[in-house]
């Protein structure tokens, strides 16, 4: 398991258009978001469709985010606070982006999902207090 401070994850997107396609890459937890680095491939062949991207969602963009097991693999989910958030990224779907996590890698996305929560509470409790202070 990866114990970090940065920790960071295997993560696949499955079933892009229509399950024709499918993106793998990693997403690490850090201080001012999640980021991603991942390429699109054929689901089939195995072909690579696209170079290596990179994106990162801000803790601002987020409303939540967690880890459901399943028996085979596990699922991350991230949801944003629109629809917008994740409109560049393959397999998002209504302000949802829903990541296939490996058994083996459950660990991992676990102590990921604990630090990307402590970071989207302490973001959401700053604005909290800049929205209090300007009340005043």
């Amino acid at each position: 398991m990866n114990y970090s401070s940065n920790p960071s994850v295997p993560v696949e997107i499955s079933n892009i258009k229509h399950g024709l396609q499918v993106a793998k890459g990693l997403m690490k937890v850090k201080e001012d978001g999640l980021h991603l680095e991942f390429e699109v491939k054929d689901s089939f062949v195995g072909i690579i469709k696209s170079g290596v991207q990179s994106a990162v969602i801000s803790y601002a963009d987020l409303e939540d985010l967690r880890f459901e097991k399943g028996w085979w693999n596990g699922s991350l989910i991230l949801e944003g606070s629109s629809m917008k958030v994740f409109e560049d990224l393959p397999g998002s779907e209504q302000g949802r982006l829903k990541f296939k996590i490996k058994r083996s890698d459950r660990g991992d996305a676990q102590n990921a999902v604990s630090s990307a929560r402590v970071h989207l509470s302490e973001h959401k409790l700053e604005q909290m207090e800049k929205r209090d202070a300007e009340e005043r």
